[in-house]
């Protein structure tokens, strides 16, 4: 019985996909699911045993299942279904019941959802016109300690167009700046921003330029390897050859400085170098 719901609620995830490009519907209160106290200790019951299962288990697929089909406009447990198949990369799986808490509360889920296909899923256009929808509806703000342009930013890079990437990192440190008025620069703009500029400064072949954003992500991460890297490459394309060859080196002695966010335990970020798949996470210069 249980597959049989599991395999029900699939189907109608996925028979009720909505074009988020174009609207967002936000529930009214009689549309939504109203419980009687029975049901709300069921789904509480429901809940309590799915946090008891492993995260990734069938199990707790099927507990939220359970709960869900007494309360089928739950944005909150549609998201804790696709999250832990997204970090398992069954993103195919997830997408539907991603776009379910999307549709059930859009104010709270879409601009995670934009993220979600932005750095786990890959699905750069439609990161670009989710996190884009967010902004119109919602106004700016931020996902995951970033802000949505920066988002859109690393989706345009991701897709070779570097001079839109940079003209939203641009929009991300502005609203950083306004946001936090009293901070230094490099601490207003987040660490992360001012890499990813030096990387499309870089690829926009302005090596000056690069360097210097990669100097300011350096001040707040000081041994951050991949900025060193990049910063040593700009170098040697500025035609520093000696101290670019000791940046690298540089590099390669703190090559476990990569990049620290939250999801580098279940992704690669754009332009990481030193990653754990990567052999120049173990390997010294010098060695190859």
């Amino acid at each position: 019985m249980k597959k049989l719901l599991y395999i029900f609620l699939i189907f109608q995830a996925c028979s009720e996909n909505v074009d988020k490009s174009t609207e967002v519907k936000t529930l009214t209160e009689s549309e939504r699911v109203l419980l009687s106290t029975t049901d709300s200790i069921k789904v509480a019951n429901f809940w309590q045993k799915a946090m008891k299962a492993p995260i990734y288990s069938v199990e707790r697929q099927h507990y939220l299942d359970s709960a869900l089909i007494i309360k089928p406009d739950s944005a909150y447990f549609w998201q804790q279904k696709a999250m832990p198949l997204y970090k398992e990369r069954k993103f195919s799986l997830g997408k539907p019941f991603l776009e379910k808490a999307v549709l059930y509360d859009p104010e709270r889920y879409l601009d995670y959802s934009g993220f979600m296909k932005c750095l786990f899923s890959n699905e750069y256009q439609e990161s670009i016109d989710e996190l884009n929808l967010a902004k119109e509806k919602f106004g700016d703000g931020y996902v995951m300690d970033h802000t949505y342009n920066f988002y859109i930013a690393l989706d345009y890079l991701q897709m070779n167009q570097f001079a839109n990437a940079k003209k939203y990192l641009l929009k991300s440190k502005e609203q950083q700046f306004n946001d936090f008025p009293n901070d230094s620069p490099e601490e207003a703009c987040h660490y992360m921003d001012w890499f990813y500029m030096g990387v499309v400064e870089y690829e926009l072949k302005n090596y000056e330029k690069a360097i210097e954003n990669f100097n300011m992500s350096l001040k707040v991460y000081k041994k951050f390897a991949d900025a060193l890297y990049y910063k040593g490459i700009s170098l040697y394309q500025s035609g520093k050859n000696e101290e670019a060859r000791k940046t690298i080196e540089l590099a390669w002695e703190n090559n476990q400085n990569t990049i620290n966010e939250d999801q580098v335990y279940y992704v690669i970020y754009p332009y990481q170098i030193f990653h754990k798949l990567s052999p120049w996470s173990t390997k010294r210069m010098d060695s190859k």
